[in-house]
């Protein structure tokens, strides 16, 4: 077995939860908006699918949250622990990383809701704004989608390079590693760019 010490995995976790935490407070922030002086403006359906985004937002910043944790602890066991307490932690990452991916697809139905509610937004400048911001929401879940696929080989790579009597490339787990952290990277651009448009979007209503 080649070894191999995974002092960045953590590194690489924790961006996606800085930008899916960004994220869940940029949706509230908005419902805060809607439910003074600019709910006339904005459509109840809107409102609605936006609050549903957060609830399902914080489940996966706690799902998300709780897979970070367990790398954390297979860091720890890869110095001080068994091969089997590796597996275990593990197959508790990929379950929790798995439970996130399928709420990803409930979040992209909520912001789907929200754009079936944009055209009854009144100012077609704020329209236009909502529609560019949730489009790159959309494109966000998406990204994160596939970057819980690149995590779960990641993850999987890992397990074989520590099951007894198996055999893992270094090079193999250093390439999914930068693959995970350029998915990552792609999240909190797009999701610095999904602020701004959420900013604007308020400031118009």
């Amino acid at each position: 077995m080649v070894e191999w010490r995974c002092p960045c995995m953590w590194t690489s976790s924790r961006k996606i939860t800085i930008g899916i935490i960004i994220v869940l407070l940029a949706i509230a922030g908005g419902i805060v908006y809607y439910s003074g002086g600019g709910i006339g403006s904005v459509p109840f359906s809107f409102t609605e699918a936006r609050k549903a985004a957060v609830v399902v937002s914080q489940d996966i910043v706690t799902l998300t949250s709780k897979t970070n944790a367990t790398i954390q602890a297979i860091n720890a066991a890869e110095n001080t622990g068994s091969a089997s307490q590796m597996l275990g932690l593990i197959d508790e990452a990929r379950a929790t990383n798995a439970r996130a991916y399928k709420k990803a697809f409930e979040l992209s139905k909520n912001l789907q809701q929200m754009t079936e509610a944009l055209s009854r937004v009144g100012s077609r400048e704020s329209q236009q704004l909502a529609y560019e911001a949730v489009a790159i929401e959309l494109s966000l879940t998406s990204e994160f989608i596939a970057y819980t696929g690149a995590l779960n080989d990641f993850l999987n790579t890992l397990a074989k390079t520590t099951t007894p009597g198996t055999y893992g490339s270094r090079q193999a787990l250093a390439q999914e590693l930068a693959t995970v952290n350029g998915k990552a990277a792609i999240i909190n651009n797009m999701n610095r760019e999904f602020n701004a448009k959420m900013a604007a979007f308020d400031a118009s209503l």
